[in-house]
């Protein structure tokens, strides 16, 4: 079996030339002790390293890792949600355009998925459609939120209508370009607003009856699924006991967590074990979140420090994310498993 990583972020190696021109992007390619960073005008700014573009270095770093394949998603500080929609389209067409061309020179290493201009519901629908059938991208990073703005709100609908009718996954990621009320200090915008964000995303989607209307709509959730693997419990609490919960939602908040893919992401052995034990291994995807400083660097090593059986370490590092990007990948004998939930693409 292939190790393949379903996490793992791009940015055109072009971007400074372009952004040069783009002064609606906001942001400037920066000299910092030699090294090359990436600042956005909202104030933050992170090394520009040269794995982000996919190339040899990008396949080194893979190889030294142990990693087979790599999906690669644009970094989620260049979802520019926060622009004139336009000029976000113009940019999701560039960026895409890229992944394609690196994916196509990667000799079968890498896979890609669209980045879209969600502030602009069916031009991010387009969008989809053709990076998917022009380009033989194989899904979509977005963001949980479109500048505060949940996916379950009904105008993104012609967007999930999209990645249901292709059946690719939506990969969601949380994302700021600015301080966080309350979380300013301590990277808790990071550190405790990410899984959080993740969280929230992932609750509406079900209490808002989405995968009702979407029904081959799958999700893959970042960082082990943030907070919503570790309160499934207080979710199917409350529905058992309150009205709110009830409206739109017919089933417990439980029984719809196979409806989404989550990455092994937990910096935390014993939490990835547990998230195994809830979801079921043909949930759960190797991801490394690399090459962020937030990465797990050795997610082959914390799976492996797991007692699992080999058929299911073969689909936790490999068969799940093959099946669910629809990449090439050897699936060892007996690695067809079943899900302990509901749901969930065939």
């Amino acid at each position: 079996m292939r190790v393949v990583d379903a996490h793992t972020h791009f940015i055109p190696e072009s971007l400074g030339e372009e952004a040069a021109r783009r002064s609606e992007w906001g942001i400037e390619i920066e000299r910092r002790d030699g090294e090359r960073w990436v600042s956005h005008e909202q104030g933050f700014a992170y090394p520009l390293d040269e794995t982000f573009f996919g190339g040899e270095a990008k396949l080194a770093d893979m190889d030294a890792r142990g990693i087979d394949i790599s999906v690669m998603s644009i970094s989620p500080t260049l979802f520019f949600y926060w622009i004139r929609a336009g000029d976000s389209a113009s940019f999701a067409r560039y960026a895409n355009d890229a992944l394609a061309d690196i994916v196509r020179r990667s000799d079968g290493r890498l896979a890609g998925v669209a980045t879209l201009p969600m502030q602009d519901p069916d031009a991010a629908a387009t969008e989809l459609r053709r990076a998917v059938d022009e380009l033989s991208l194989v899904g979509a990073h977005i963001g949980t939120t479109v500048e505060g703005e949940y996916l379950d709100d009904a105008r993104f609908a012609p967007l999930l209508e999209a990645a249901d009718a292709l059946g690719v996954p939506l990969i969601v990621h949380p994302y700021y370009v600015g301080p966080v009320p309350r979380l300013e200090q301590f990277y808790l915008t990071n550190l405790f607003g990410n899984p959080l964000d993740t969280a929230l995303c992932a609750s509406r989607l079900i209490f808002s009856g989405a995968f009702e209307r979407f029904p081959n709509l799958t999700v893959m959730l970042v960082h082990a699924g943030g907070f919503l693997p570790y309160q499934i419990g207080r979710l199917d609490h409350g529905w058992d006991v309150r009205p709110e919960p009830r409206v739109q939602l017919q089933r417990k908040p439980s029984e719809y967590l196979g409806r989404f893919y989550y990455d092994t992401i937990s910096h935390h052995d014993s939490a990835l074990a547990w998230l195994l034990e809830l979801v079921g291994d043909d949930r759960v995807v190797l991801g490394t979140d690399l090459p962020y400083d937030m990465a797990d660097r050795d997610p082959v090593g914390r799976v492996d420090r797991l007692p699992l059986a080999p058929e299911s370490r073969g689909r936790v590092v490999g068969a799940n994310a093959a099946q669910l990007f629809g990449i090439a990948a050897a699936t060892p004998a007996g690695a067809a498993g079943g899900s302990r939930t509901e749901g969930g693409r065939g």
